[in-house]
């Protein structure tokens, strides 16, 4: 039976896409976002008006076949100390059933993984490309998508990793196109489409080069990074954008850099992170 090299260390939650990018390169077969020891989530209580807090820090989890692990944990031990453990295949892929599970976005929109997949789902595996529908941040953006898809026809997503948003506003009847840097994202979006039998496009394409007009862009990237495709997701986007992964305390450089034209309809916190959802000006 194969044996796998799991990496984990404590850092902060921010680093996460960064570390994640860093565990492909050096030929991760998976990562994993879990709750770090002595940062407990806070679970919403009935009388709580606002979603709770997440913890600062987590557990940041990589799998690598032998060979590849001395090299990743070089790498990686630059974010802090690193515990290393031998896995067995079938602990390894057990291991992922505990921490991904079906969400229900909407009445006609709910994302799983393939062992809690009810008929209509659209399914996600686990596995390379970052985005599964559970986390905070995505969930936000799927949000997005199932309130405007019905007054929206084509739809853009911006850094699609593992294309959940993409197919997701395919999955509600809308033209949908994903774009991204890394190459393992685009395959496992094209895979994923695939197996979901849905129509949408996935590519490398750069952003500055992508054309035609999208009534839906969606994003969930760090704000550093959506201040700077600014001019370009102001070129794309006729009428709605909807962005996540802004850090709260940074999101007024986002806003700045798209206003005018466009104007913040809603924003919603959860924890430290803030999404956004803005409508073009008439």
């Amino acid at each position: 039976m194969r044996e796998w090299v799991e990496l984990r260390l404590v850092v902060p939650r921010t680093r996460v896409n960064a570390l994640a990018k860093v565990a492909f390169a050096h030929g991760s077969t998976g990562v994993q976002e879990d709750e770090a020891p002595g940062s407990p989530r806070t679970f919403r209580q009935p009388w709580d008006t606002e979603d709770p807090p997440l913890p600062m820090f987590c557990m940041f989890r990589a799998w690598f076949p032998p060979e590849a692990a001395d090299a990743a944990e070089q790498a990686l031990a630059k974010a802090g100390e690193i515990e290393r453990l031998i896995v067995r295949e079938e602990d390894w892929a057990e291991s992922w059933k505990k921490h991904h599970h079906r969400v229900e976005i909407s009445p006609r929109l709910a994302v799983s993984p393939p062992w809690e997949a009810l008929p209509g789902d659209l399914i996600i595996k686990p596995g390379q490309a970052f985005g599964t529908g559970d986390h905070p941040t995505t969930l936000a953006c799927l949000g997005g998508i199932a309130k405007l898809a019905d007054e929206c026809s084509a739809c853009l997503d911006v850094g699609c990793g593992s294309g959940v948003l993409a197919l997701a506003a395919a999955k509600l009847g809308l033209h949908a196109v994903g774009i991204d840097i890394e190459p393992p994202a685009i395959a496992s979006a094209r895979e994923a489409a695939h197996e979901n039998g849905l129509a949408a496009e996935f590519s490398l394409t750069p952003l500055e080069d992508v054309q035609g007009s999208f009534d839906l862009v969606v994003a969930n990237l760090y704000a550093e990074v959506l201040a700077t495709m600014a001019p370009d997701l102001l070129r794309l986007a006729s009428r709605h954008v909807v962005l996540a992964g802004i850090l709260a305390d940074r999101a007024d450089h986002v806003v700045a850099a798209l206003s005018p034209p466009l104007a913040v309809v809603s924003e919603t916190r959860s924890g430290d992170w803030v999404s956004l959802h803005l409508e073009r000006l008439e």
